[in-house]
């Protein structure tokens, strides 16, 4: 197999803008506008699956238990799909290979490390950000995505892989979304893709409680983390296949540390909730994921706070908290995930030398400030420099 990709760093990645009439129009515009994305996602994502030794007939079915199970929980969303997958030329089912790839890769033993999570809860000026790695080669395989209100829908602003609707982002009414992938014991294929579960609070939750009904409403199959930003609170809400607990800063688990009574709220790869811990399995057999969490619990109890940020401008704090070692702006979150050599792999870069499928990176850098009604995306890991960023206000 090709050892060829592109550093993440030097992506210069594809904006999709929609102002569609309605949900329908707006899958039929991206299904237009995407389908070379679309189609490179769908043959990349084969190739993954058949690395990860996913027999071809495994993969089709699981993604047809998938879509069914989006049709009976939220048929608005399956009937953009259909829209998006017509347009682009491709079946509902080859759509839905990318868009529930979390789950039809349970059927692996083994998935790549991805994502490193921080946050902070202040009222009035809660923020949040995110290390989104994955495999190396899918490092042109996405885009910013700003998908504009439809009746009933509201518009928001981030990443997507290509094919699907939304993944981690913020929307108008000042709700943010960030992922990690988790393993336990019971995950599957066929339940409610978690990239749409993602979409779906962007598109419909204009508050907290919002958020986490509909959150608490899918039938999950998988295992990740939510974690669900607004300008007053954080909360993360850990998905074990049919199981979900929500964390809070300041609430009991089983790393006091992680998510203790300072604000902060971090997450890796593997879980925190005392009552999902048991069962939980590493991704993988090299998984960095409690060394990334140590470093950053270790990282939040020396943090410092600072006025410029990472865009070259300065911050307006007033009135946002500026205690000693609290945060005062994105800018201090991306400074506890950035790291070197030596250091636990919080900011991801694949080894010289690493092979198709052992090779994982920060693929974006995403910046969340609900406040503000902002977020800044970049290119790479903030080790990279984040020279690419863009800044979206809603």
């Amino acid at each position: 197999m090709s050892t060829d990709y592109v550093p993440a760093a030097e992506v210069r990645p594809e904006v999709f803008t929609s102002r569609a009439a309605d949900h329908i129009q707006r899958g039929a515009q991206r299904g237009r506008e995407l389908r070379t994305g679309i189609d490179s996602a769908i043959a990349g994502y084969r190739r993954y699956f058949e690395f990860l030794s996913i027999a071809e007939a495994d993969v089709r079915a699981a993604a047809s238990a998938s879509h069914a199970r989006l049709q009976g929980w939220s048929p608005e969303a399956a009937e953009e799909v259909a829209a998006v997958a017509e347009a682009a030329g491709v079946s509902i089912d080859e759509l839905t290979e990318v868009i529930a790839r979390t789950e039809i890769m349970t059927l692996a033993p083994a998935a790549a490390t991805e994502c490193s999570t921080v946050s902070f809860t202040r009222p009035g000026a809660s923020i949040a950000a995110q290390n989104w790695d994955w495999a190396a080669d899918f490092s042109t395989l996405w885009h910013i995505n700003d998908s504009g209100s439809v009746p009933g829908q509201l518009r928001h602003v981030g990443i997507a892989e290509y094919g699907m609707l939304g993944k981690i982002g913020l929307n108008e009414a000042g709700v943010g979304v960030l992922l990690n992938i988790l393993k336990h014991e019971g995950d599957g294929p066929g339940g409610v893709p978690i990239h749409m579960i993602l979409e779906r609070v962007l598109s419909k939750a204009t508050t907290m409680d919002e958020a986490l009904e509909i959150i608490h409403s899918a039938q999950a199959s998988s295992s990740s983390i939510i974690t669900v930003v607004t300008a007053d609170e954080v909360v993360q809400v850990e998905i074990a296949n049919s199981k979900k607990r929500e964390r809070r800063a300041g609430s009991s688990c089983e790393s006091p540390r992680a998510e203790s009574s300072s604000g902060f709220l971090l997450h890796t790869n593997h879980f925190l909730h005392h009552d999902l811990v048991p069962g939980g399995l590493e991704l993988n057999a090299t998984s960095t994921s409690r060394a990334r969490l140590a470093h950053l619990e270790g990282r939040t109890e020396e943090c410092p706070s600072r006025a410029e940020d990472h865009s070259g401008g300065t911050e307006d704090h007033s009135g946002r908290g500026g205690r000693s070692g609290e945060p005062e702006s994105t800018a201090d979150l991306i400074d506890l995930l950035t790291t070197g050599p030596g250091e636990a792999p919080v900011s991801c870069t694949p080894a010289p030398g690493a092979a198709y499928g052992d090779r994982s990176a920060t693929l974006v850098t995403v910046q969340i400030d609900p406040a503000r009604r902002q977020i800044d995306l970049a290119p790479g890991s903030p080790a990279d420099g984040m020279d690419r960023n863009r800044r979206y206000r809603l």
